[in-house]
């Protein structure tokens, strides 16, 4: 508020001191109205307009002077009429009163006229005595006076009066003041405004030269620019006062016309480019930078139109200018006033008297205002205002950077005490080397990481840190490497010596530089991280063994198959893979205990080390499973170590207190060569040939016959397709159904999921044995239709169940998924039995989902619109379970439950099933976790704070013609 103020004070100042100066201007026009004696008087003038179209153009001079005689006399000091394409007469009378001779100078003191035609005629007779044709489209040698407007002498007799006659015609402003002086009082008035003008001028040229030599010591554009603003518009101002042409170019009336809107477009578009730099735009209003740019640019293109456009188009359009482009710089600087920025004062003050200078000159000139003094000189005397004004401010702003640059490095000064307390102080060692490992310069800390007490103590023994740091040469030469390319480290992590030998974990952090004497060094920091990087490897270390026969776990092993798979592939070479099943273990769980059977696990484990190379990788996949992969081994030797095994676990003893056990070994072997497509292929392959041994009268050896595997397995799976297809026929299939539990009192009402079974005879045969090869021969289609339309009906005949109801889950398949008549059929089903959809949730399987991703995502939100439920099931059993988390719309979240069943014992696991299960709740998803076994499984779920469980522990599935309530 002050601001505006303020502001609005020097406003009114300003509008105040107009009556002063038009005072000031009227004054001086009236000296010239005076009588003879005094030198100079305005006559009263007739004045005759030829439009483009008048006749009179072609008269004879007789009829022009009758025209001239029926217009009224005016007695205006300066005739003007604008912009227009007339011609005008004027014509007026003068005698000579006194009683002598004299010579006088007529005077049109507008210097922009083309054609000026002087006519001086006795009244009687007519008669010709003077005339005389000037303009400045003439050369100006032609001129009987050198003066910058346009006068005739003419010698009057005593005692007699002339007629004159003025013709006038102009591209620019049409007026022409008419004056009459004595010679006398007209030199004294020329030279009067010959000091005035070339002192503004001069004063206007030596700032301009002042930027010039700022712009060369401070490089800033800014000074350029104002500079080239300087001396443009000291040409402008030439012109317009017509000292240009008098002095500057005499010969060249064309340019003369030219050279003002082309000097007055430049000086715009330059100030433009000042204003822009000179408030900053670029970081105080950057939407308008562009502006001012482009309104820099159009001013220039005017400049350079000008030289090849007709002038009476380009004065018009550069007139317009001189009011448009100061006022965006304007406008801004008034915005920038409230926001207290000190530059835009001076901006705003100096342009307050420009742009309405400005105006009141372009009005002038197109005939909107008289013109006096104050409408003709005005915009030389704001140009004197912003120049000086201006140069204050520049000034302001240099005497600002001096004081900033004296803080800044008063702060730098500061800040360097404060660097080098850190220096001294910090925990973290701080050094300077040259290349080859010289040390130049370090802090404490680095000295107390070497090992000494002080810095001079480490410069004075250590003359090679790089033998120090890092420890081995060869990651010496990687670091060397590393700075050498990027010019940088940072966070190099490297074990590192002290002077007495011992050894460190260190990371490094280094820059590559030149100091001012051109020698490379290299500065840094180190800093101990010994204990993270213990932590780290013990961390890694867990995630990839089993903590409690500390030998690899299931996904490390199954990393390492896939690795060997891939060698495979890409070399042919060949690999075995060992699997074993303990026999008799569970006797050992239930007489002895857990703890017991721990043991037991611990030692054969340690059994089967003695067989492995440094290459093979041993695990323990959960329970008393363990698996061996013998790198680069053929299938006849892995069979006779996997022989050995067997002989060895079957003839050894475990003593626990006063028992002795003996265990056996069912193993399976299959080779790992190109022809495997997938690890889960080679270790369904292992542990089919593992239970095989064990149907086969267990503690056996069982080598995987591709051939014959195949073969059967075909075998098997057609003759189920073909049961199958006649179970759907004659109703053979059953539904069952488990309960799933959940850990929230939100959720109410009954919920589980609908299975199926093949029921032959009295016989009750799982999913596993019918559902692949339902879906190898395309028949899971049908099986999942009479999945729904079987469990609708049942739900429509059992009302109280329905109503009971929460949620029941059913299983879709792939091929169901991708049926284009699938969503009709489900649709007319649910309105044919009037099955709430919000009661259904189907489960997808993560690799259905992801198997067409983009159709499975629009199948589930289509359906989703209609309150069905989706669940995305076995989770986490792809390698981007998290991507197609955010991918695919589903409501739940079902984990896999290779994760559930060892959560107890691997901690893998259990990070796995907490990750997950906070992933799904922060993106607002429930969690199942399925194969809950027993109480502390579900204890440590519920810890986990899943939602939903479900597994034989809770619940064995029963068929759903049972459930009766």
């Amino acid at each position: 508020m002050k601001s505006l103020i303020r502001f609005s004070h020097i406003l009114l100042l300003f509008f105040l001191s107009l009556p002063v100066f038009a005072e000031v201007g009227n004054r001086l026009d009236h000296t010239m109205e005076t009588v003879w004696q005094k030198g100079g008087f305005v006559p009263q003038v007739q004045i005759l307009e030829l439009k483009a179209d008048s006749p009179l153009h072609a008269e004879p001079m007789t009829s022009i002077r009758e025209a001239l005689l029926a217009q009224p006399v005016t007695t205006a000091d300066s005739p003007n009429f604008g912009y227009s394409r007339s011609a005008f007469w004027v014509g007026f009378s003068l005698t000579n009163a006194l009683d002598k001779p004299q010579n006088y100078y007529l005077e049109v003191a507008y210097n922009r006229l083309d054609n000026v035609y002087f006519l001086v005629t006795e009244p009687e007779s007519g008669a010709v005595m003077t005339e005389f044709a000037t303009g400045d489209l003439k050369p100006y040698a032609n001129r009987p006076l050198e003066t910058s407007n346009f006068v005739l002498p003419i010698n009057f007799s005593t005692g007699k009066s002339y007629n004159v006659y003025v013709r006038i015609e102009t591209a620019s402003s049409s007026q022409f003041p008419i004056r009459v002086w004595t010679p006398d009082r007209f030199t004294e008035q020329n030279q009067t405004l010959a000091g005035i003008t070339g002192g503004l001028i001069g004063m206007i040229s030596v700032m301009a030269i002042y930027n010039v030599f700022l712009f060369l010591s401070l490089r800033e554009k800014s000074f350029l620019y104002f500079a080239l603003t300087l001396v443009s518009y000291a040409v402008v101002e030439g012109v317009l006062t017509g000292f240009a042409y008098q002095y500057a170019w005499p010969s060249l009336p064309d340019w003369n016309d030219t050279s003002l809107t082309f000097f007055g477009n430049i000086a715009l578009a330059s100030l433009m480019l000042f204003s822009r730099d000179f408030l900053a735009v670029k970081t105080t209003f950057p939407s308008l930078y562009k502006s001012f740019n482009i309104v820099a640019i159009i001013g220039y293109s005017l400049a350079l139109l000008s030289l090849v456009m007709p002038y009476r188009t380009m004065i018009q359009i550069s007139a317009a200018n001189v009011i448009l482009s100061p006022a965006l710089g304007y406008g801004l600087s008034l915005i920038m006033i409230f926001r207290r920025h000190k530059l835009a004062y001076y901006y705003a003050i100096a342009f307050t008297f420009f742009v309405i200078s400005a105006a009141v000159f372009t009005f002038s000139k197109s005939g909107f205002l008289p013109r006096t003094f104050l409408t003709e000189y005005s915009l030389h005397l704001s140009a004197v205002g912003v120049v000086v004004l201006f140069s204050f401010a520049m000034a302001d702003r240099i005497n600002f950077e001096r004081r900033t640059r004296e803080t800044a490095q008063q702060s730098a000064i500061d800040n360097l005490q404060k660097y080098r307390a850190i220096y001294e102080k910090s925990l973290e060692g701080m050094f300077r080397v040259l290349p080859d490992g010289s040390l130049l310069a370090c802090n404490p800390a680095f000295a107390r990481l070497l090992g000494v007490d002080s810095e001079e103590e480490l410069l004075s023994t250590v003359h090679n840190t790089l033998s120090l740091i890092p420890a081995s040469e060869e990651t010496g030469q990687q670091l060397i490497t590393l700075l050498n390319q990027h010019g940088h480290i940072f966070g190099f992590e490297t074990k590192c010596r002290r002077l007495d030998g011992s050894e460190f974990w260190g990371a490094i952090f280094a820059n590559k530089l030149e100091d001012a004497d051109h020698q490379i060094i290299i500065e840094g920091s180190i800093v101990d991280i010994t204990d993270k990087k213990e932590n780290e490897l013990q961390l890694s270390y867990l995630a990839t063994h089993d903590p409690l026969t500390n030998l690899l776990n299931r996904n490390e092993f199954e990393r390492r198959l896939r690795r060997a798979l891939a060698a495979s592939r890409e070399s042919g070479s060949e690999h075995a893979l060992i699997f074993v099943d303990l026999d008799q273990f569970k006797i050992v769980n239930d007489t002895s205990g857990h703890v017991a059977g721990d043991e037991l696990l611990r030692q054969i484990g340690s059994l089967f080390q003695t067989h492995t190379r440094e290459e093979d990788a041993l695990a323990r996949l959960g329970g008393d499973e363990f698996a061996l992969m013998l790198k680069n081994c053929h299938i006849d030797k892995a069979t006779e170590i996997g022989q050995r095994l067997r002989s060895e676990v079957a003839e050894y003893r475990f003593f626990w207190g006063s028992k002795v056990f003996n265990v056996g070994a069912s193993i399976g072997i299959v080779p790992v060569t190109q022809e495997a497509s997938t690890v889960e292929e080679v270790l369904s392959l292992a542990d089919t040939a593992c239970y095989a041994a064990k149907d086969a009268g267990r503690n056996r050896v069982i080598v995987h016959s591709q051939k014959a595997h195949d073969l059967t397995l075909r075998q098997n799976e057609m003759q189920v397709a073909t049961n199958l297809l006649e179970a759907i026929k004659s109703d053979q299939l059953k539904l069952f159904y488990q309960n799933v539990v959940t850990t929230r009192p939100d959720v109410v009402g009954q919920h589980y999921e609908i299975l199926v079974r093949l029921q032959q005879g009295d016989e009750i045969i799982g999913p596993g044995a019918f559902l692949p090869a339902a879906e190898r021969y395309n028949m899971i289609r049908a099986v999942d239709r009479w999945v729904i339309e079987t469990y609708f009906n049942w739900l429509h005949h059992h009302p109280d169940h329905l109503l009971e109801l929460h949620r029941a889950n059913i299983n879709l398949s792939s091929q169901t998924i991708g049926e284009s008549d699938f969503e009709p059929f489900l649709m007319a089903t649910l309105d044919k039995y009037q099955i709430p959809a919000s009661k259904i949730c189907f489960e997808v399987t993560e690799t259905t989902a992801i198997a067409n991703l983009v159709d499975t995502a629009k199948f589930i939100q289509r359906l989703q619109s209609s309150g069905i439920q989706f669940a995305l099931d076995d989770f986490g059993s792809g390698f981007s379970s998290y991507s197609y988390l955010k991918t695919l719309p589903v409501n739940t979240v079902k984990i896999d439950g290779s994760f559930i069943r060892d959560i107890l014992i691997d901690p893998v696991d259990h990070a796995m099933v907490r990750s997950i299960t906070e992933v799904a709740h922060l993106m607002g998803l429930s969690v199942v976790a399925e194969f809950v076994e027993n109480a502390e499984i579900q204890e440590a779920l519920e810890e986990i704070g899943v939602d939903f469980m479900q597994g034989y522990h809770l619940h064995v599935p029963e068929a759903l013609d049972q459930h009766l309530r």
